[in-house]
């Protein structure tokens, strides 16, 4: 039995760039071995869990309750399942919302959106980079994403994986500059395609959406990609640069955190608005 080539970059520290065979769809080499799609599945139940956490708790109390069917709203129910929520971190220590955001969805269209970019990207940097590298980036960028928004929208819950996925784009950006001319040309056209979308989504985003955690993410995306690059440098003193850029990535955390308990936030009651991150 031939062993899946998905993962033959997989133990590799050397970055190189891949060169997609012509039977490959836009979805670049498929696999139900990455983790991308398994985070993908992941992402889908649980946004189906919640909606049926939803019809169910609507149809059990909304009949005898109606003065409080707030209470049962979706994002309410969001708001159980982890959705951020910065008094709920800053005073009750449910630091869990950091990350839990990046498995819910606000939407249907919310989700398809944000699945549709990540699984293109996701396959791709996998193959380039690595799943564990990719992993990091996701989650730590969602982290980032969370924080940004903490500081930004106080009161307000977000949900939604566009932070980490504003992290995977700076990733991608950063593996353009380094592996330029080797790039195929449909990962070009692609990212160009999506580089006005981005730049909308900073300036023209509709009101709900979490700008904020956009920008967190991109940010966190991109010190990270540059430590990426710098390990994958031939050169030893290059490579101890990569943890200067780690090292950025934790003072800005714990900047945020420290602006965040400083800052003296009423202990508000929740599901006052959601933004879609």
């Amino acid at each position: 039995m031939e062993r899946d080539p998905f993962y033959n970059n997989e133990q590799q520290n050397e970055l190189r760039p891949y060169k997609p065979t012509q039977e490959q769809t836009f979805f670049e080499r498929f696999s139900y071995q990455s983790l991308t799609f398994k985070t993908t599945v992941v992402q889908f139940i649980i946004f189906f869990l919640t909606i049926i956490h939803t019809v169910y708790l609507t149809e059990k109390y909304l009949e005898d309750d109606e003065d409080e069917s707030d209470i049962y709203s979706f994002e309410c129910v969001l708001y159980t399942w982890g959705s951020k929520h910065t008094p709920s971190i800053i005073y009750r220590f449910q630091f869990w919302r950091l990350v839990c955001p990046i498995f819910l969805h606000g939407s249907f269209s919310h989700i398809i959106g944000n699945m549709m970019v990540q699984i293109y990207y996701g396959f791709i940097l996998e193959l380039t980079h690595g799943w564990r590298r990719v992993s990091i980036l996701y989650i730590v960028g969602g982290i980032g994403a969370s924080l940004f928004s903490c500081v930004r929208f106080y009161y307000e819950t977000s949900v939604g994986a566009s932070g980490s996925i504003f992290a995977l784009l700076a990733l991608e950006l950063i593996y353009f500059i380094t592996a330029f001319p080797g790039i195929e040309p449909k990962r070009i056209v692609v990212f160009i395609l999506l580089a006005p979308m981005i730049f909308l989504s900073f300036i023209d985003a509709p009101p709900q959406v979490d700008i904020a955690g956009h920008l967190g993410g991109l940010v966190v995306g991109l010190l990270i990609g540059i430590g990426y690059a710098f390990a994958d440098a031939q050169s030893n003193i290059k490579k101890q640069c990569q943890y200067i850029f780690y090292g950025l990535v934790g003072l800005l955390f714990i900047y945020i955190f420290t602006i965040l308990y400083q800052a003296k936030l009423e202990d508000e009651q929740i599901c006052q608005g959601m933004n879609i991150i």
